[in-house]
């Protein structure tokens, strides 16, 4: 350790991410904050809370949504809110790599992964990226394809339209606010192949969903949804 790296601990000791509490310098949460870090019950559909035998997604809700898989790493407590907060709104970019190795470890264990040929993060609109300076979703898509060796797909999908955050939208006000707001700018890279959709948090799916329709309508294979949360 250097003596810089020595004084740097010494007047700014790093702390949990979540309480503040002091921690190890390899470390960003605490032994309780990240105890209370809850995975979500992978045997009930995200969407309507049945049970399901297929990851995330039941049957029933697969005519409604066009994913072939949704797999979603923890519930949306307050740990997990005050990490993404920090992760999205004051650049603590290392939490979105951080989680998106936890989810990484997830993802490994279904069978689908070795099936997918490309990692997709969904894309910001350029003035919201250039306003927040990166993509959260590309972080932690770039995490994901390091530890699952999986490509990533860039500057494929497109988003062209502006739209207003989500957050306290209804679910028709969510899918009016996203329609047509995405482009595809490279058709041949989407044919035929298996894609992850890549984003931090699952709410009503709204976004996703747009999304798969434009890749599926455009012939891509499989549409398969990762993301940190589910909200």
């Amino acid at each position: 350790m250097t003596l810089l790296h020595s004084l740097s601990n010494l007047f700014f000791p790093p702390q949990c991410l979540c309480c503040n509490q002091r921690i190890d310098n390899s470390e960003i949460l605490c032994e309780k904050c990240l105890d209370e870090l809850v995975r979500l019950n992978e045997n009930l559909c995200a969407f309507c809370q049945k049970d399901s035998a297929t990851s995330f997604i039941c049957e029933e809700c697969k005519k409604e949504y066009p994913f072939d898989e949704v797999v979603s790493a923890y519930t949306f407590n307050l740990p997990i809110q005050k990490m993404i907060h920090h992760f999205k709104y004051n650049e603590f970019k290392k939490i979105g790599t951080y989680l998106g190795y936890k989810l990484a470890e997830i993802l490994s264990t279904y069978s689908f992964i070795s099936d997918t040929d490309y990692i997709l993060p969904v894309p910001l609109h350029r003035t919201k990226k250039r306003f927040r300076g990166f993509n959260q979703s590309e972080i932690i898509a770039r995490a994901l394809s390091v530890k699952l060796n999986i490509p990533l797909l860039k500057n494929v999908l497109i988003r062209k339209k502006y739209t207003q955050t989500q957050t306290k939208l209804k679910q028709h006000e969510r899918e009016k606010n996203v329609a047509n707001a995405f482009h595809i700018k490279k058709f041949d890279a989407i044919k035929n192949k298996s894609l992850l959709l890549v984003d931090d948090v699952l709410t009503t799916g709204s976004t996703m969903k747009s999304i798969a329709l434009l890749l599926k309508e455009n012939l891509a294979k499989h549409i398969y949804v990762c993301t940190l949360a589910r909200a």
